[in-house]
């Protein structure tokens, strides 16, 4: 017996139709070639660093530090959410340049759906590519002066995947919502990143309105710049962070999908 096609599929069935379509389209992208590079380098510059500590025997940055600068700094603060900002602007904005969106919002599917689809595709995407990319650089500069005591800092490693994790999600429901509200999302977006995020290294109680603050306090790992003016930031509460940091992405989710599913979009010929 056929199903009835002018009903429209249930919800989680067709965000996982939307998924599939929208997951081949990330990988194979320009987009995931760039990101691809860009995490490329801290595992170039890892093994580079054993190449120099195995020739020369010394280094002023050991291995933990230079890892932890890595996770906190290079990636938490830099890479991870200018890739939010890149891919998540994009879920919607990308059928609206390729004058596709008419195509989804006429097939017999919940608008929500389509959202949920390509933003669970968009998580599938990141994750495949931040967090293998971290496992690499952690073992390589882990085992520089020996496979010893690599066991001691794997509770490390799993906590920074989580941490990952938790800043795609967040920074990911954020600029899903900018790129649902506006009709250009990237520029505000980069002024998110690059001026309000910055308020995190203030003192007083500016940070805790930031997402940076609340990852930043969930790693172990302290990189000097963590300050403004030598005075030291404010470590918060892991329970607190993770309140903060989960009620923030569903909340941002939560409204980027009901304003897709209600606003009216007008493609320009």
């Amino acid at each position: 017996m056929s199903r009835d096609t002018t009903r429209p599929l249930p919800f989680v069935g067709a965000a996982r139709r939307v998924f599939d379509l929208a997951l081949e389209g990330m990988i194979w992208s320009r987009r995931s070639l760039l990101m691809a590079v860009l995490l490329g380098l801290p595992m170039a510059f890892a093994l580079l660093y054993r190449v120099v500590v195995a020739s020369k025997g010394a280094s002023g940055t050991s291995p933990d530090d230079l890892y932890g600068h890595i996770v906190a700094l290079y990636a938490i603060r830099n890479i991870v959410p200018l890739a939010a900002l890149f891919y998540a602007t994009a879920l919607v904005a990308d059928e609206v340049e390729g004058k596709t969106l008419t195509y989804l919002l006429t097939r017999p599917i919940p608008r929500a759906s389509i959202l949920a689809g390509k933003f669970a595709a968009y998580l599938a995407t990141t994750i495949s590519l931040v967090l293998p990319a971290t496992v690499v650089t952690f073992f390589v500069l882990a085992t520089a002066p020996g496979s010893e005591g690599v066991a001691a800092h794997v509770g490390d490693l799993l906590r920074d995947l989580g941490v990952l994790t938790l800043a795609l999600l967040s920074y990911g429901a954020i600029f899903t919502l900018f790129g649902v509200l506006l009709r250009r999302p990237v520029i505000p977006g980069l002024l998110f990143l690059f001026v309000w995020e910055l308020t995190a290294n203030l003192p007083g109680y500016m940070p805790r309105f930031t997402l940076t603050a609340y990852l930043r306090s969930l790693v172990r790992h302290r990189v000097a710049d963590d300050s403004f003016l030598g005075l030291p930031v404010e470590i918060l509460p892991a329970p607190l962070c993770l309140l903060v940091l989960g009620l923030s992405t569903v909340s941002f989710l939560a409204a980027a999908l009901w304003i897709f599913s209600t606003r009216e979009y007008v493609l320009e010929s």
